[in-house]
């Protein structure tokens, strides 16, 4: 007998032996029937921990790999710049708004990526904020060093674990962030398969409910005056705090009894008592941030950790990185991130949880990293925006389910997390970016025997970065 069917038994009896009020009461019974309920479908999937790393397109990530859609060199302005290797913690943070991937994009010909733009030029007349939108404002930076900067690659030897776990599972190749702008719009693209069309970052932190008189620029429809851009892509607008009242995966899981954590890194100021910092989806969202749901957005990040070992992972966690953890570019960023993501993926590996998980690991968006794959234009159904999709970031599935050495040349995106979730719990579509995206349909084999798992071996800096989780945080853009 099987020890789902002991659990059922156990679970039944109890109930049984309690009155109806009582049995809604008794720990765990509603969690286990719903897990019951799910093991009776189609998917033996009972677990999905999705993890999301920081801007780096795929290129740069995964330069080279065997099999998959890569390239070594690349166009800017007509110039051929063949792609250099630089660490994981190279000093250098190419910029990485909508406004550059308007310039990287350059209307379709992908040739901008020698222009890094720098701000604006002192004689602007579009200040204070309409600048973002006239291209003749822009300042760049110059000198043949700048020009070479986006085309670059990541040394393997710092990312090996992603290397391994590529290399035993899956692979996505086409998978493209969901928005083309910087990190808020992405972690928004998990929960909701929208983000109120914010094309940029907030400006101050935390980002969402928590950071009031926030600003924020958002795209809207039609051209800036005078036009610089064809109306399709829209024109930014500043505008006002970003904490939406637009509907969430969130109240979908708690009706169908699924249950689910957003893990997010210490907050820098808890003399102030700040309840969130960045990277925190669910602070954004107005009716999670001030109901009792928040009590699932839980710190340190590094608690998932703790869940796994005691038996007490959710059937859906997202997972934040924390400081020194997140693969973004720059000096403080550190290089912790494949240690980071080694142990969180060993854990659930070596544990109970093994057999019923899938691990979606992926990077929110490109990081002003080159990518010689054109993103496919896809406009927005709100508003008929060119919205998406942005740069091609990686994708990396573990799972015993997944196929074995497999690379996906299927269009995945940010989004697709949020669909695949939907359909392992049997959840309604929230009909906007989850019903465009796919399920990472062609990557799973759901009838497969369950792949045994091999421990990913961990890399040299492995103990140093595990000792040092309460790194400062970042401050991501």
């Amino acid at each position: 007998m099987n020890r789902l069917a002991v659990l059922l038994i156990a679970v039944t009896l109890t109930a049984c032996s309690a009155s109806p009020s009582q049995t809604a009461t008794i720990p765990g019974i509603s969690q286990a029937l719903a897990l019951a309920h799910h093991r009776s479908g189609p998917y033996p999937i009972t677990h999905v921990v999705i993890i999301m790393q920081e801007n780096r397109s795929f290129d740069n990530l995964f330069y080279g790999f065997p099999k998959a859609d890569t390239a070594t060199s690349g166009y800017g302005h007509g110039v051929k710049y063949n792609l250099q290797e630089k660490p994981l913690k190279w000093g250098f943070d190419p910029n990485h708004f909508h406004y550059q991937y308007l310039e990287d994009f350059d209307g379709g010909k992908n040739d901008g990526w020698d222009r890094l733009i720098k701000g604006h030029t002192a004689s602007c007349p579009y200040l204070p904020t309409d600048w973002v939108n006239h291209p003749s404002c822009w300042e760049y930076w110059t000198g043949k060093v700048y020009q070479q900067m986006a085309f670059s690659y990541t040394m393997q030897s710092d990312v090996q674990p992603y290397w391994t776990m590529a290399s035993e599972y899956a692979l996505g190749d086409h998978n493209f962030s969901s928005t083309n702008g910087p990190s808020f719009g992405p972690h928004q693209m998990l929960i909701a398969g929208q983000d109120g069309h914010a094309s940029e970052v907030p400006t101050k932190m935390p980002w969402g409910c928590d950071a009031p008189n926030e600003s924020e620029y958002y795209l809207q429809p039609g051209q800036s005056s005078p036009p610089e851009f064809p109306a399709a892509f829209g024109h930014e607008v500043m505008g006002g705090d970003p904490c939406f009242t637009y509907a969430t995966i969130a109240p979908e899981l708690d009706n169908a009894s699924v249950s689910w954590r957003w893990y997010k890194q210490p907050d820098p100021t808890p003399s102030k008592k700040e309840d969130s910092y960045w990277l925190d989806a669910f602070d954004a969202i107005k009716s999670v941030r001030y109901g009792p749901d928040y009590k699932n957005v839980v710190t340190p990040d590094t608690q998932v950790l703790t869940d796994i070992a005691n038996g007490n992972l959710q059937q859906v966690s997202w997972v934040m990185p924390h400081g020194g953890a997140s693969d973004h570019a720059g000096g403080g960023s550190g290089n912790c991130g494949p240690a980071w993501v080694t142990a969180i993926v060993n854990a659930i590996g070596q544990s109970q949880y093994w057999n019923s998980t899938a691990i979606i690991i992926t990077w929110d968006e490109w990081g002003g990293w080159f990518d010689h794959v054109v993103p496919p234009l896809d406009q927005d159904p709100q508003d008929g925006v060119y919205e998406g999709l942005g740069y091609r970031v990686p994708l990396i599935v573990v799972s015993p389910y997944a196929k074995v050495k497999y690379v996906s040349h299927s269009q995945h995106e940010t989004a697709s997390a949020l669909h695949f979730i939907e359909k392992m719990f049997n959840l309604p579509s929230l009909g906007l970016a989850d019903a465009r995206a796919d399920a990472y349909g062609d990557i799973f084999n759901y009838s497969q025997k369950p792949t045994a798992f091999t421990k990913i071996p961990p890399p040299s800096n492995y103990t140093t970065c595990m000792t040092q989780q309460n790194a400062p945080p970042e401050t991501d853009y």
